[in-house]
């Protein structure tokens, strides 16, 4: 009779089974998500600054399985939100990558928000552009204003006999009352837009210190 012996499996062979699942988990999920890149019709620069990733040859790296050290959580995660597939497609437990919301849906949203995120930023540039421009001209004007009066006045002390006998002299001093009573108006105006311009700032910095749940930090992806 042949004598049955046992195989013992020791820490090296373990660690290199280990080793081994890694690596075809890492393939798989690295195939999964080019797949559903393509599906997507995103290049892998698109996808890579959808992803949160500076550099799309760090994404290439994945989705090639070239580096076989692992796959990050938060790129399942992100990808399977992005792509509009389930996760386990991605860690290749389903074949079926549909999640219940109709392909490109997903995709076509996150143009449009990008869309519309600049254009209000460009919109909010030239605001800021013209709120800056008022803010520094009307003090401007109102002191301008202020020094045609001056000037005037100075021009009737010394011409005391004269003055009275100019054409129109009258109605020079009302056009500089009615400018001095619109300046006036304005510079107030621009005080209000200041106050509202620092309460706005204010409430915008208490709103930033509410801390948000579950914020996923940029700056660590490379």
């Amino acid at each position: 009779m042949t004598p049955i012996t046992a195989t013992a499996t020791t820490p090296a062979t373990s660690g290199a089974r280990l080793r081994l699942r890694q690596l075809e988990l890492v393939k798989t999920v690295g195939a999964r998500l080019k797949a559903s890149r393509e599906l997507n019709n995103l290049s892998l620069s698109e996808a890579a600054r959808r992803l949160g990733y500076s550099n799309p040859s760090k994404l290439s790296k994945v989705e090639n399985a070239t580096d076989t050290n692992s796959v990050p959580l938060w790129l399942i995660r992100d990808a399977a939100r992005i792509y509009d597939v389930s996760v386990d497609y991605l860690f290749g437990l389903a074949h079926d990558w549909e999640t219940g919301v109709p392909r490109g849906i997903s995709g076509w949203v996150l143009d449009e928000w990008e869309w519309q995120r600049r254009r209000d930023a460009a919109a909010l540039a030239n605001l800021a552009a013209r709120v800056d421009a008022c803010v520094t001209l009307i003090p401007a004007l109102a002191a301008d204003a202020v020094a045609v009066r001056a000037a005037l006045d100075r021009i009737a002390e010394f011409n005391p006999e004269s003055w009275p006998e100019i054409r129109a002299a009258g109605r020079l001093f009302t056009a500089i009352e009615r400018l001095e009573q619109s300046t006036a108006a304005a510079s107030i105006a621009e005080r209000r837009l200041r106050l509202d311009i620092t309460k706005s700032k204010a409430s915008r910095a208490t709103n930033d210190a509410t801390p948000a749940a579950d914020n996923e930090p940029q700056g660590g992806r490379q």
